[in-house]
C-alpha cells in the first residue's frame, strides 16, 4: 500500500491544472513590438512573404533568390517539387521578433531554414553579396531537406546529420566564405588542431570553417559529380549516421583514408602560410588579458594614450568593456563586470571587421552599444569610475555599430540602418539630435573623425570589398574615395598628428589581413604586420621615448588578442603610382539573374494550418510511477497562430489539453479547453479515488519587456472532487461532490535567467498569481475558491560552473472550497515518498549547491555527460484551511482519540526545540545526461529530526487513549532517483 501511495499523483494536480499551464510559465518574453501586415510574392520557385517596408527591396530579394536557385539546382542536379516559403524581415531586429519559432533568437543568428514547412527566415539589412550569399546559404539547407528526408516527416525528425555536413556543405554551395572567416582555418591548419570529420558536430565556428573545407577537398579531388554521389550516398544512410559507409560508396576508400587526405590537402594548402609569414610576437608585445581562452579586442585610446579600452572575456562568461594600462596590458578596471539586466548584451561587431569602441579626445568617456530589447542604445561609460554616465536611445535606427567620439567629444558617429539603407549618422550628445552623414545608397561602416572635425573617414562597401573613404561634414555629397582594388580595407583610423591612415587589409598573399598605413602627402602605402592569423583595428597610442607605437588586434592560436607595437619600421612599401594603377577595380555586385516584380503576382497572406514538430516526454520516478507528456502542435506559416493539443498521463491515468494562441500582437491572447483525470488511494482496502475536472478558458498575456508580463485568463470548471470527512479517531471516510465555477486568474511572471550549458547559474525566475472561482452549480454545499500562489526560484554564480540555486514555493488557499495538493519526493522534499503528503496550503523551500565533477565519460557503449554533482538541503509542509492535517503514516486526518476532535497542525514542535509536522532533509547526489538527452537524477537524503503522533492503545478499555508525541530520527540515508528524457 505504501508503494501505492507514494505513486499516486493527489487529487491537488487536477486542481492545479485548473490555473492555465500557458499562464504562469517561466521563460523570458519574446515581444512583438512590431506589428507586421503580410502579403505573398509568387515568384518561380518562391513564395515571398514580405510586408510593406520590404517592398522596396522585393526585385532584389527575388533576384538573389531565383538566382541562388539555378545555380544550386545545377550543382546539386535537383529539382525542388515545392515553392519555398521565403519570409523576409526589413532587419534584424525584425527578424528577431518572428514567431515562426519560438526560441530567443541572438544576433549570431543570421538566419534559418526548417525541414517541417521547407521555410527559409533572414533578414535582408546585409550588403547585395552578403545578403545573396545568406539566400544562398538558407536555401542549401530547403535542398538538403529535399534530398534526404525526400517530403518524410518522420525521417526528418529521426535523423541526425552531423553540422559539418549540413552547415560545410551550405557554406560551399552559397561560396559565402570570407577572408575573415579563411583565418579562423587557417590559424586551426598551422597551429595543428585538425580533428577527424567524425568529431565535427558541434555547434561551433570551426565546424561551420572545416565543413566547407571538406567539401571544398572533395571537389577538389572528385570533382562536382563526386561531391553529389556522396550527397546521395549520405542519404542512404542517414538514419544510421554511417559516415564510413557512404565514404567507401562514394570514393572507393575508408573514413581513416578520407581524414588523412583531406588533412593532407589542408596542411598542403596552408603550411607555406606558416613557413612565410610570423607570429605577432615577433611584431610586439601582448598588453591584452593574459588568461588561456580569453579574447581581448576593439581597442581604443585614451587622449594621454595611457590608457586602452577594450572588449574582452576575463569571466570567460560574458563579454565586458575593460580598462587596461597602454604600457604593460595589466587591468585597470571591469566597467562592466557582473550582471546586469539593463541591456542584454554589449555590440561586438570586430568579427565583422568593425570597430566596437571610441574613447573621447576630450575625457574620460568610452562610447560602446548595447542590445536592449529591439535596440541598441548608445552607453557612456566614465572608465575611471566605471559610472554608465548616458544611456541614449536612438528611435528609428536599427543595427547601430560603430561609434567614434568628435574631436570635442560632444557628438558620437556611427553606423546604423534606417528604413533599410545603412548610412552614416551623428548624434549629438546633449541634446540626442541625429543626422545623417553620408545620405547614399551604399552600406558605409567605420567613421573616425578627422582632427578638426571637418570630416570623417569610413569605409564603403563597394561589391564584395570595402574601401576607404572620406566626407566632408559640411557637403555629405562630396566624398573621396581613398583607397582602390579588389580588396577590403577596413577599420581606417588617423594617426596621432593626422598625416597618416592607419588600417587593416587582406591585399597580403592568402588574403591575410594585416596592418598598413596611407601617407596622406605621398599616397605611399606601408605594411607592418605579415602574420599567419590576421591584424586589426589599428590604432596609434602616445610615444614612446620618441617612438610612435600602435596597439591592434591579432587572431592567433584560435584566440584574439591584443598587442603593441613600433611602427618605426614597414614590412613592404607600395608607391602611390604603383598602388593607382591598379588594372582591376572593385565593382558593384550583380545577381546572375537581374528579374522584375510582376505586379499580377502579388496576393494578401491567407492563413493555412500545418503540422510542426512534435513533443514528446517520458519519466519515471524511482518508485516506478510513469510519466509521459505528448504535445502536438499545428501554426499558420508565419507562426502567429498556434494550436497545441497535448495528452499526458501519469500511471494509467489521462489528461487532454486543447489550446489555440494568437501571438501576432505584442499582447498574446488565446482560449483552450481540457479535461484531467487522477487519482489518490489513501484508505486500508486501497480504493482508487477518482477525480476530473473539465473546463475552458480565455487567457491574455502582456510583456512589459522580455523579462517581465502580466497575465491573466477568465474561464468555467466542472469538476468531481473527493473530499475528507473525518469520522472520528483514525476514521476518514470521503464524500463525493460535483461543482461548477466561474473563474478568474491574474498574475506576473518575470524572468532574467542566464544561461551555462550545464543550466540556469545566475538571475530570478517569479511567479505571483492569484485565482478566484465563484460557485455557479453543483453541489449546494460547495463554496467560492480563493488561491494565492507563489514560485521563486534565484540562481547565483560561485565560481565559473558551480551555482548556488535556492526555490521558495507556497500554494495558500483561503476560501470556502479547498483544492488539494501533494508535496514531497524528488526535488521538493527528498528523503520522502513521492507525493507524501497532501493539504490546501502548501509551502516548500530548496537550496541548492550545484557543482560540476566530469564533463564526458566515455564506455565502449555509453557516453555519459555533464556529471555534476550537488549539496542539497529542503523544507516544507502542508495543511487544510482548518489547520487540520493529513497523517501519511497513519493513512487518516490526525485526530485526538478522546475528543475526536483534530489536531492543529504545527510547523514546529517548540517544546522539544525540532520539527512536527514540518519536514525538511538534507543529502548530496548527482545527475548526468546519456543516450542523446535522458537525464539522470540520484540523490541520497537523511532526514532531519521531526515530532510523530503515536497513538496509545489501552487494552484494559480496549480503547485508544491518547497520541503521545515521540521523536523520529532516522540516521540512515535514503537513495532516489528519477529520469526524465525530452525529444
Amino acid at each position: 500500500m505504501r508503494a501505492q501511495l507514494r505513486a499516486a499523483l493527489f487529487a491537488a494536480v487536477v486542481a492545479s491544472l485548473a490555473v492555465s499551464p500557458v499562464l504562469g510559465q517561466f521563460g523570458k518574453n519574446k515581444v512583438t513590438y512590431d506589428r507586421f501586415d503580410w502579403k505573398v510574392y509568387n515568384s518561380p520557385h518562391f513564395n515571398v512573404h514580405y510586408y510593406e517596408a520590404v517592398e522596396p527591396f522585393l526585385e532584389e530579394i527575388v533576384s538573389y533568390a531565383e538566382s541562388a536557385y539555378l545555380k544550386i539546382s545545377k550543382d546539386l542536379d535537383h529539382e525542388l517539387r515545392f515553392k519555398v516559403p521565403l519570409i523576409v524581415y526589413k532587419t534584424h531586429a525584425e527578424f528577431e521578433q518572428t514567431n515562426i519559432t519560438l526560441q530567443e533568437l541572438p544576433e549570431a543568428v543570421a538566419a534559418f531554414a526548417e525541414p517541417v514547412q521547407y521555410r527559409m527566415v533572414l533578414p535582408i539589412d546585409l550588403p547585395p553579396d552578403k545578403l545573396y550569399a545568406l539566400i544562398a546559404h538558407e536555401l542549401t539547407h530547403i535542398f538538403q531537406y529535399s534530398i534526404l528526408f525526400e517530403g518524410n516527416l518522420g525521417r526528418a525528425f529521426r535523423a541526425n546529420p552531423p553540422l559539418w555536413f549540413m552547415e560545410g556543405m551550405a557554406s560551399y554551395l552559397a561560396d559565402d566564405e570570407t577572408t575573415l572567416d579563411q583565418m579562423a582555418i587557417r590559424d586551426a591548419v598551422v597551429n595543428n588542431i585538425l580533428p577527424p570529420i567524425q568529431a565535427l558536430n558541434v555547434l561551433s565556428f570551426l565546424t561551420y570553417r572545416y565543413g566547407h573545407a571538406v567539401f571544398d577537398f572533395i571537389e577538389q579531388e572528385h570533382g562536382l559529380e563526386g561531391m553529389r554521389s556522396f550527397v546521395f550516398e549520405f542519404r542512404k544512410v542517414l538514419l544510421t549516421n554511417n559516415l564510413d559507409k557512404a565514404v567507401r560508396e562514394a570514393f572507393g576508400y575508408d573514413i581513416g583514408e578520407f581524414n588523412r587526405r583531406f588533412n593532407r590537402y589542408l596542411r598542403k594548402k596552408y603550411f607555406p602560410v606558416l613557413l612565410e609569414k610570423k607570429s605577432p610576437d615577433d611584431y610586439g608585445k601582448e598588453i591584452g588579458i593574459k588568461k588561456p581562452g580569453v579574447f581581448t579586442f576593439s581597442p581604443t585610446i585614451s587622449p594621454s594614450g595611457e590608457l586602452i579600452a577594450a572588449l574582452s572575456s576575463p569571466t570567460r562568461l560574458e563579454l565586458d568593456l575593460v580598462v587596461l594600462s597602454g604600457e604593460d596590458g595589466k587591468s585597470v578596471k571591469n566597467l562592466t563586470g557582473g550582471f546586469t539586466n539593463k541591456y542584454q548584451s554589449l555590440v561586438a561587431e570586430a568579427f565583422e571587421g568593425k570597430r566596437d569602441l571610441s574613447w573621447s579626445p576630450a575625457g574620460d568617456l568610452v562610447a560602446v552599444f548595447a542590445n536592449r530589447e529591439r535596440r541598441r542604445p548608445l552607453l557612456i561609460f566614465n572608465a575611471l569610475s566605471g559610472k554608465l554616465v548616458r544611456d541614449i536611445p536612438l528611435p528609428g535606427i536599427s543595427q547601430c555599430a560603430s561609434p567614434t567620439f568628435s574631436p570635442d567629444g560632444k557628438r558620437v558617429a556611427f553606423e546604423g540602418n534606417r528604413d533599410g539603407v545603412v548610412d552614416l549618422f551623428e548624434v549629438e550628445l546633449e541634446s540626442r539630435e541625429v543626422r545623417n552623414l553620408t545620405q547614399d545608397a551604399f552600406f558605409d561602416a567605420n567613421p573616425w573623425y578627422a582632427a578638426d572635425g571637418s570630416s570623417l573617414l569610413y569605409n564603403r562597401r563597394i561589391g564584395e570589398h570595402w574601401k576607404i573613404f572620406s566626407v566632408d561634414l559640411s557637403d555629405p555629397a562630396r566624398k573621396t574615395q581613398l583607397t582602390f582594388g579588389t580588396t577590403s580595407d577596413i577599420q581606417p583610423a588617423y594617426s596621432r598628428d593626422g598625416q597618416r591612415i592607419y588600417f587593416s587589409s587582406d591585399r597580403s598573399p592568402y588574403g591575410v589581413f594585416n596592418i598598413y598605413s596611407l601617407d596622406l602627402a605621398t599616397g605611399e602605402v606601408e605594411q607592418y604586420t605579415d602574420v599567419v592569423g590576421g591584424c586589426f583595428a589599428p590604432v596609434e597610442l602616445a610615444p614612446r621615448d620618441g617612438e610612435p607605437f600602435i596597439a591592434f588586434t591579432t587572431f592567433f592560436e584560435g584566440t584574439f588578442k591584443l598587442y603593441k607595437m613600433p611602427v618605426a619600421k614597414a614590412e613592404q612599401t607600395t608607391p602611390a603610382e604603383d598602388r593607382l594603377d591598379s588594372p582591376v577595380e572593385a565593382e558593384p555586385f550583380e545577381p546572375p539573374l537581374q528579374l522584375t516584380v510582376d505586379e499580377g503576382q502579388k496576393a494578401p497572406y491567407k492563413v493555412r494550418w500545418s503540422l510542426e514538430a512534435p513533443v514528446v516526454t517520458v519519466g519515471v520516478a524511482d518508485d516506478g510511477t510513469f510519466l509521459s507528456n505528448t504535445a502536438l502542435q499545428f501554426s499558420d506559416l508565419l507562426g502567429d497562430h498556434r494550436i497545441q493539443i497535448i495528452g499526458s498521463s501519469v500511471s494509467n491515468f489521462s489528461n487532454f489539453n486543447v489550446m489555440y494562441f494568437n501571438l501576432k500582437n505584442r499582447h498574446n491572447w488565446g482560449a483552450r479547453a481540457y479535461d484531467y483525470r487522477d487519482f489518490f488511494v489513501v484508505d486500508q482496502f486501497q480504493q482508487d479515488r477518482i477525480q476530473r475536472t473539465t473546463g475552458v478558458e480565455a487567457f491574455i498575456q502582456y510583456p512589459f519587456s522580455r523579462y517581465y508580463r502580466v497575465e491573466g485568463s477568465l474561464g468555467f470548471l466542472d469538476r468531481s472532487q473527493e473530499l475528507f470527512v473525518v469520522q472520528g479517531f483514525l476514521v476518514t471516510s470521503f464524500g463525493t461532490i460535483d461543482e461548477r465555477f466561474g473563474l478568474a486568474q491574474i498574475g506576473i511572471t518575470g524572468d532574467t535567467t542566464r544561461y551555462q550549458s550545464f543550466g540556469p547559474f545566475q538571475g530570478k525566475r517569479f511567479n505571483i498569481g492569484a485565482w478566484y472561482g465563484a460557485h455557479v452549480g453543483g453541489s449546494t454545499e460547495s463554496g467560492d475558491i480563493l488561491q494565492y500562489n507563489l514560485d521563486f526560484r534565484g540562481y547565483k554564480q560561485a565560481t565559473r560552473r558551480s551555482v548556488l540555486a535556492w526555490r521558495l514555493s507556497a500554494i495558500y488557499n483561503d476560501g470556502d472550497r479547498e483544492t488539494f495538493y501533494p508535496l514531497g519526493g524528488i526535488n521538493q522534499l527528498r528523503g520522502f515518498d513521492f507525493r507524501d503528503f497532501v493539504g490546501s496550503r502548501l509551502s516548500w523551500s530548496n537550496l541548492e549547491f550545484r557543482f560540476p565533477l566530469v564533463d564526458q565519460l566515455n564506455f565502449p557503449f555509453l557516453s555519459l555527460t555533464q556529471i555534476r554533482g550537488f549539496l542539497f538541503f529542503d523544507v516544507g509542509a502542508a495543511w487544510f484551511t482548518d489547520d487540520s492535517w493529513w497523517d501519511p503514516e497513519l493513512r487518516a486526518i490526525r485526530t485526538d482519540p478522546l475528543t475526536g476532535e483534530t489536531i492543529p497542525f504545527k510547523f514546529w514542535d517548540s517544546d522539544n526545540d525540532r520539527l512536527q509536522d514540518g519536514r525538511a532533509s538534507y543529502g548530496w547526489g548527482f545527475q548526468f545526461l546519456f543516450l542523446g538527452g535522458l537525464q539522470f537524477n540520484w540523490s541520497w537524503a537523511r532526514v532531519m529530526p521531526y515530532t510523530q503522533f503515536v497513538p496509545v492503545f489501552d487494552p484494559a478499555t480496549n480503547m485508544f487513549i491518547e497520541m503521545r508525541p515521540v521523536e523520529i530520527d532516522d540516521n540512515g540515508f535514503r537513495s532516489d532517483f528519477y529520469i526524465v528524457y525530452d525529444w
